[in-house]
């Protein structure tokens, strides 16, 4: 009667010591991943934790609010060039591009042709591809500001920008944007021979800026056209349209360092 009580026991120990271990290997593969706010999705429809802006979705990887946070492959590398406790995942779950574009209001269809034709021009003779070696691909500090030219007497287009995708969408830490997208900007600004004002809005508020008349144009990513996986809208509110795209870029996951070496 011992011995069945004694190998009943260990048995029982073995069942739980297994159960254990099941939970352990379930806690570390479900991952918390944090991104930013995407406004025609919720986080329970993306699997995800979302965060208003760039520095409070840092700060979630930082206090390991989150496990990893999904960003795009430019914007990682600038957050591991200058912080060395980021590390971008080295066996990625996700695989997904989104194309780089301007959005603007859905009747503003006079700004959204001249802002295509503008964009297909520049990539028709190289400017983009220059813009995008110097400010994205070589980029080896912090871009500085690239201001727009000044026409007496011509129409003045407000773009909104957020700072939260650096080194795109970048506003320095004296408040002055700059980057690759003030680049592209200011190349918009001649070839459509306007002026352009850059207005700061915070990342969550820009459709409503775009909308309420606030901006005229915004930064936006948008699914590219050849990409069959998700919804066309998943990220563009009603009343919104967006521009030929001008840059294209995968999202990646990064781990904060010392999250990165448990897995």
């Amino acid at each position: 009667m011992k011995k069945i009580l004694f190998y009943a026991f260990l048995i029982m120990n073995f069942a739980l010591l297994l159960a254990g271990c099941g939970e352990e290997i379930k806690n570390k593969t479900s991952q918390k991943v944090g991104a930013l706010t995407q406004l025609n999705t919720s986080p329970e429809q993306a699997n995800l934790d979302f965060y208003d802006n760039f520095n409070s979705l840092q700060m979630a990887l930082t206090s390991k609010n989150v496990d990893a946070i999904q960003i795009y492959g430019s914007v990682a590398k600038y957050m591991t060039n200058n912080n060395p406790d980021f590390v971008i995942k080295e066996e990625q779950t996700v695989n997904l591009v989104d194309d780089f574009c301007f959005a603007m209001r859905e009747d503003d269809i006079d700004l959204k042709n001249a802002c295509d034709d503008a964009i297909n021009a520049m990539k028709a003779d190289g400017t983009l591809d220059a813009l995008i070696d110097k400010y994205i691909v070589n980029v080896t500090e912090t871009p500085q500001p690239v201001e727009s030219a000044h026409f007496d007497g011509a129409e003045t287009i407000k773009v909104g920008i957020t700072g939260d995708l650096p080194l795109f969408d970048l506003v320095l830490a004296d408040g002055t944007p700059a980057g690759f997208n003030t680049a592209v900007l200011s190349e918009l600004g001649k070839r459509l021979g306007k002026n352009i004002e850059l207005v700061q809005v915070e990342s969550s508020s820009r459709a409503a800026a775009l909308v309420s008349g606030q901006v005229d144009i915004i930064f936006w990513v948008a699914v590219p056209a050849d990409n069959s996986g998700r919804s066309k809208d998943f990220d563009k509110p009603e009343g919104i349209s967006v521009s030929e795209p001008y840059y294209r870029d995968s999202i990646v996951e990064v781990n904060f360092m010392d999250v990165a070496a448990g897995f």
